[in-house]
């Protein structure tokens, strides 16, 4: 490898493992509501984890070998292992409900997964403007995330209350489990959304 491959593919290259990742999270955030409908998912679910960590090693592997790097090396670190975070989350509800089932579908499992693919989908949508650095668009995305965040916040309070009236206490605690999975994968992608604003505001 010439020095001219070192310091110029890399830097598009780390946008292009981003957006890759990116497209497993989406990808994985849609196929989410069909673990509810006893779908099994598991499989394809897996195996786009691990793909997501495929290109965390091969994201970190390039940070250890890059002289120059499009934008600070800790910015690109912070924003893959938090992405990626969204991935797993999402692999865990999916495997709990593997490991759990039978569970009594609930209706959040009809409206949690759609806040989860609209949030990872204007994460998606912001992530591929990096490249250009676009601020204001870039920050519609981050004000959405933020109001999606928010309904799940009170989708979760509101759900809390429902399954605590739940008589057979192991179901109570299948849906408490995978209700704060759940939430958690929306509280990863405001951490994703955050740190996407950070950066642009850095650099724009």
């Amino acid at each position: 490898m010439g020095i001219k491959d070192i310091l110029i593919p890399q830097e598009t290259k780390f946008f292009d493992l981003l957006e890759e990742l990116s497209s497993k999270v989406r990808i994985a955030s849609i196929e989410l509501s069909s673990v509810f409908d006893n779908s099994n998912k598991l499989s394809t679910i897996e195996d786009l984890e691990h793909e997501g960590d495929r290109i965390v090693h091969e994201i970190y592997t390039m940070l250890d070998k890059s002289f120059i790097t499009p934008i600070d090396r800790e910015d690109i670190s912070k924003l893959t292992i938090l992405y990626d975070n969204v991935l797993d989350a999402i692999w865990d509800v999916t495997n709990r409900m593997h490991l759990m089932r039978p569970v009594d579908k609930l209706e959040y499992m009809t409206s949690f997964p759609v806040i989860v693919e609209k949030s990872v989908s204007e994460i998606d949508n912001a992530l591929k403007l990096i490249r250009v650095m676009d601020r204001k668009t870039i920050e519609k995305h981050v004000i959405n995330v933020h109001t999606y965040e928010n309904q799940a916040d009170n989708l979760h309070d509101v759900t809390l209350s429902e399954i605590f009236q739940i008589d057979d206490v192991k179901e109570l605690l299948k849906h408490k489990e995978i209700l704060e999975k759940l939430e958690k994968s929306v509280d990863y992608c405001e951490d994703v959304a955050d740190v996407l604003r950070d950066i642009v505001t850095k650099y724009s």
